[in-house]
């Protein structure tokens, strides 16, 4: 497990969270080249992302984390990205486990999560697949779960459970089943190694298993009704608004690496008399898929800028969390109209392993797999726009819905 770094003393070093994103690039990127049948992140870039206090960006500050604002946090994770994509999404599902668990977890919770301002990382899957009854101010766990993304060095997993009275699930006033998100310790749960995919293969998101055990209510959040016990406004754009803005910002920077992988390809590879890049079919498509990225980039900007705001004046709005959700499903639709247009321009090269264009092809489609990525979010979204009765995002929602467990 990564040694947890005195968050404090990370964010007090001279550098934007920017600058001590990009300063580790380049480590990032010869770790992932090195060896791309690896299933976890380097322990060396681990470490570093630890050290400089990345994985506690999004954590409240009261606990000694970053609480940085959404501009900061899609500067790193967008950074990130481009170096890796693995680094990028693991690093997102470490500081996401932070963020909402330091907001929402009880006392006894935080004390062993973050544990003299440090945090033990927070990661896993919150689709709920386990099972919890009540004991007491306890809740009896289990569960078995896929998708355990930044869990290799996490202390505390993250998982989805259905409460239960005896065999049958307990329902809130509208009929549904009560859901809650836990955070159970690592030596409880039983990893299945199991990660062989195609793309973002070093996040180590295998599937996990958390085994019976008795844990106190304070390691719970009800996912329909969470309650904001610490932290500022970044907790209040809404439940779903975190997940949101570091999927979108894993977009941004996966795709600017395979534009700058596209344009370089084509300034090296020849067509004809002279180079791909002279061609004006490539200056056409290159400049498009420019504009688009950029648009996309400046849209989550402006979008959680916004929202960030009217947190901070008790202002949000449906429409305004809308807007999130529309952002993130945009930066996603933009990365893979990029990756379908790489791959018609640099044909073989761009199917060729240990190539970049071809990990960052893979990295983002993967990513776009993800439910608040997937096309039935875009589609839950148009239904708004659309005024479709009872339409609703898993960013306009309360909390965490059952439907948001879908992958």
């Amino acid at each position: 497990m990564a040694s947890s770094t005195h968050i404090a003393d990370a964010a007090g070093e001279a550098g934007s969270w920017l600058e001590r994103t990009r300063a580790l690039g380049p480590m990032i990127d010869a770790a992932a080249a090195a060896d791309e049948d690896v299933t976890e992140l380097a322990p060396e870039v681990v470490k570093a992302m630890d050290e400089a206090g990345l994985f506690a960006i999004m954590a409240p500050r009261e606990l000694g984390g970053g609480e940085a604002h959404p501009l900061d946090v899609i500067d790193a994770i967008s950074e990130l990205s481009y170096w890796d994509g693995s680094a990028g999404w693991y690093g997102h599902a470490v500081m996401t486990g932070g963020a909402v668990g330091g907001a929402h977890l009880g006392p006894k919770a935080v004390a062993a999560i973050f544990p003299g301002g440090k945090f033990a990382h927070a990661a896993g899957q919150a689709a709920p697949t386990g099972k919890a009854v009540r004991e007491g101010d306890s809740y009896r766990i289990s569960g078995r779960y896929s998708f355990g993304s930044g869990t290799p060095n996490a202390g505390f997993i993250v998982g989805g459970y259905i409460v239960h009275e005896g065999d049958a699930p307990v329902k809130d006033e509208n009929g549904q089943p009560i859901m809650l998100i836990g955070l159970a310790p690592r030596e409880t749960v039983k990893f299945h190694g199991n990660w062989d995919v195609l793309g973002l293969r070093g996040t180590g998101s295998y599937d996990f298993e958390v085994t019976d055990q008795l844990l106190h209510e304070d390691f719970f959040i009800n996912a329909a009704a969470p309650v904001q016990q610490r932290g500022g406004a970044l907790y209040r754009m809404g439940f779903m608004a975190i997940p949101c803005l570091s999927h979108a910002s894993f977009a941004l920077g996966a795709s600017r690496r395979l534009l700058d992988e596209w344009r370089d390809f084509a300034r090296g590879k020849a067509r004809g008399a002279g180079k791909a890049s002279d061609l004006a079919t490539f200056q056409r498509d290159y400049a498009s898929a420019v504009a688009d990225l950029r648009a996309a980039d400046a849209y989550v900007r402006q979008t959680f800028a916004q929202l960030y705001d009217a947190a901070e004046a008790g202002t949000v709005t449906p429409e305004m969390q809308l807007e999130g959700q529309l952002s993130t499903s945009q930066a996603f639709t933009v990365g893979k109209r990029i990756v379908q247009a790489v791959l018609d321009s640099c044909t073989t090269q761009a199917i060729r392993n240990g190539n970049p264009i071809q990990r960052c092809v893979r990295d983002i489609t993967a990513g776009s797999a993800h439910v608040l990525n997937s096309e039935q979010a875009l589609l839950d979204a148009g239904k708004m726009l659309a005024g479709t009765d009872g339409a609703e995002t898993p960013m306009t929602r309360g909390g965490y819905s059952l439907n948001d467990g879908r992958r």
